[in-house]
This record gives structure tokens, C-alpha cells and sequence, in this order.
């Protein structure tokens, strides 16, 4: 009786393991969203060229610290037009931002090329300055002490026109330009 009981403590332990994990996958791929649409590449100044859809990246970035979430490489459909499609989180605010390949992806800069957590071009930028948030960052300032190590961070947000957000599942259609 000893092994058979050894047995069936091991099967329904391996079930409830599958059952997890097949739960905790089903849940994950529920939080995601698909950002797709097609591309408009504008006619080049004269003297300069226009890029090809290759030469473009297509990036989502996280709204609240400029994280790069997903970036992908458009391509042209048989009829000649460019598109993309990415992954992004859902009920999250995120910044879609269309450049050239040719600029470096990897560093963690801002899609404007300013400084990390610079908002897009366009984009309003958090108000700073002005009074303290609460009476105790009033008095923190006063005596000229550093906030203690449990102070509250307020963060922001930045909504600009290129700031979309996502419903679970949602499959939405943004049109890009460069």
C-alpha cells in the first residue's frame, strides 16, 4: 500500500503543477494587447532620401518611465504597403514612437532623443517646482533634510497624442507616420 499511495501523491501533485502553470499562462497572455497598422513614409526634401519601411523601427514604450517595452521591424504586404504589429500590456498608458533604424536602439534615451524620461516630442511635461505634495514634505524642505527612506514618490503620466492605452485582448489599429 506504501507505493501505491507514494503514486498517487505524485500524480495529483504533477496534475495541480500542469493545472498552474496552464492557469498562470492563460492569465499572462489575457494582460496583452496588439498595436498593428500601416505606415505612411512622407516624400523626402529634395537633396535627401526617403527610408524604406526596413529601415524603420516601430517601439513601445512604458508612459511612466520610458521603458522600452516591444519594438519591431515593419514590412511591406504584398500590395506594397508598410505595416507593423507588436505586443504591448495592457491597461498600461504607452507611447507608440516610429525612427529610423540607423539611430542606436539600445541605449535607454528617450525616443526624442533627450535625456531618459523625457517625454515625446509634443508631449506636456509633468509639472515640477511648485508647492510640497503633503505638510510633511513642507516640513522635510523646511529643515532641509532628505525625505526619509519610506517618503511617498509621486509619479506622472505624461498623455500626449501618441500615448494609446489598451483593453485586454484588444486588437487596435494605429496608423504610423515618418
Amino acid at each position: 500500500m506504501g507505493a501505491l499511495m507514494v503514486r498517487i501523491v505524485l500524480a495529483v501533485v504533477a496534475t495541480t503543477a500542469v493545472a498552474l502553470f496552464a492557469r498562470a499562462e492563460s492569465v499572462s497572455a489575457a494582460e496583452l494587447a496588439t498595436a498593428q497598422g500601416t505606415i505612411a513614409i512622407a516624400t523626402a526634401p529634395a537633396g535627401m532620401t526617403s527610408p524604406r519601411c526596413a529601415d524603420l523601427i516601430v517601439e513601445a514604450r512604458d508612459a511612466l518611465d520610458n521603458r522600452l517595452i516591444s519594438q519591431t521591424h515593419p514590412e511591406l504586404d504584398a500590395d506594397g504597403t508598410c505595416k507593423y504589429e507588436l505586443t504591448v500590456p495592457a491597461q498600461a498608458a504607452v507611447w507608440l514612437h516610429l525612427r529610423a533604424a540607423l539611430v542606436s536602439s539600445t541605449s535607454a534615451g528617450s525616443p526624442n532623443g533627450a535625456a531618459p524620461g523625457t517625454p515625446p516630442t509634443g508631449a506636456a511635461a509633468p509639472p515640477t517646482g511648485g508647492a510640497p505634495a503633503t505638510d510633511h514634505d513642507a516640513a522635510v524642505a523646511r529643515a532641509g533634510k532628505a525625505p526619509a527612506g519610506r517618503a511617498v514618490q509621486i509619479r506622472w503620466t505624461v498623455i500626449s497624442p501618441n500615448t494609446y492605452f489598451f483593453a485586454p485582448g484588444e486588437q487596435k489599429t494605429i496608423p504610423l507616420s515618418y
